[in-house]
């Protein structure tokens, strides 16, 4: 294996320079951090893993990962269970991580806030989501005062700078469901949305453009009858279900796309006196599989929660120990879920 000696020569600069560049600690101009990387390239350098190590330890890392509540989200369960996993996992290294729920009380919400400005100095960089939130603008304010990485995950926010995001492709994941739609309700489906909006909105328009882009593309005598809202209150989305039903009694499909807790697949399900609705969802949690067998839920399309909660930190760890630039942006796989292969 190649010294840091021979890149040191082929690239015509320092041993220390080399060490630098290596461990990515110190100023070193562009052009000569691009001539070491190439020499390292040429002659196969592959660094020392115990050494780079034992370097991070003394670093003393520390990060900030922000989650929501499960309650009524329950897709975050196994995003949570992953992150706290690879938190484990990086504490071999040195690596501190404080976990912190979103907020969904303002005297919460003020409370957390207070202690996070006394404490976000102590932290390195954070994983949070891309929701609408307080707590978020006092991560951004922080990362405009220093060098302060934030990776995204599930989904971001424009306007606040991120050395990566890891989540779905909502997008494809729209035209996925127009695709799941036409093969459960037929190429003339009369479809309806319903969705929780609030502060994860990014996902739910997406995951509509997606759709309505390849519907019209490909399925030109679908129609789409209305969008309605979830929320936490069963007997409002019991009545915004028959809204629907006496609004637009032909539908005969109904995406589900920011689910909350999955009780409204049940109550379009009880209010669906004929039975000609089918239900496509999103993501593939414990509630969702005696649904499936129910005959309530038709499909799903999943997007690697684990991915979501263990990546972000990964990438981050990476950035910050390492000096290793992650990809912009990291989608996860999606893939489509019937009752035969649960």
């Amino acid at each position: 294996m190649a010294t840091i000696i021979e890149i040191a020569k082929m690239a015509g600069v320092s041993i220390g320079t080399v060490d630098r560049v290596l461990h990515n600690r110190g100023y070193v101009k562009a052009e000569t951090r691009t001539k070491v990387e190439k020499a390292m390239e040429q002659l196969n350098y592959e660094p020392n893993r115990v050494a780079q190590g034992l370097a991070v330890m003394k670093k003393k890392l520390r990060f900030l990962y922000m989650t929501p509540k499960t309650l009524h989200n329950p897709f975050f369960i196994p995003v949570r269970q992953s992150a706290e996993k690879k938190i484990q996992e990086l504490k071999a290294y040195g690596v501190e991580t404080d976990v912190y729920d979103y907020p969904e009380r303002s005297i919460d919400e003020d409370k957390l806030i207070k202690k996070l400005t006394a404490e976000i100095g102590k932290y390195d960089g954070a994983c949070i989501l891309g929701k609408d939130s307080s707590i978020n603008k006092l991560i951004a304010d922080e990362a405009r005062k220093r060098p302060f990485p934030i990776v995204f995950y599930n989904s971001k926010i424009e306007g606040i700078d991120s050395i990566a995001y890891v989540g779905c492709d909502y997008v494809s994941s729209g035209r996925l469901a127009a695709g799941l739609a036409a093969m459960t309700g037929g190429a003339d489906s009369k479809v309806c949305f319903f969705s929780e909006f609030g502060s994860i909105r990014e996902s739910a328009d997406e995951r509509i453009h997606g759709f309505l882009k390849e519907a019209n593309i490909r399925y030109p005598d679908m129609k789409i009858l209305g969008k309605w809202d979830i929320t936490s209150d069963k007997a409002q989305n019991k009545r915004a279900v028959r809204q629907m039903l006496k609004k637009a009694p032909e539908t005969n499909v109904v995406y589900v796309i920011n689910p909350m807790d999955y009780s409204i697949c049940r109550i379009i399900a009880a209010e669906d006196k004929e039975n000609k609705i089918k239900i496509i969802t999103n993501d593939l949690v414990p509630i969702q599989y005696d649904m499936f067998k129910d005959g309530i839920i038709s499909a799903t399309i999943c997007q690697e929660p684990e991915k979501q909660g263990e990546l972000p930190l990964e990438l981050l760890f990476n950035y910050l120990a390492y000096g290793i630039q992650p990809s912009k942006v990291n989608y996860t796989e999606l893939s489509i879920h019937i009752e035969q292969n649960i």
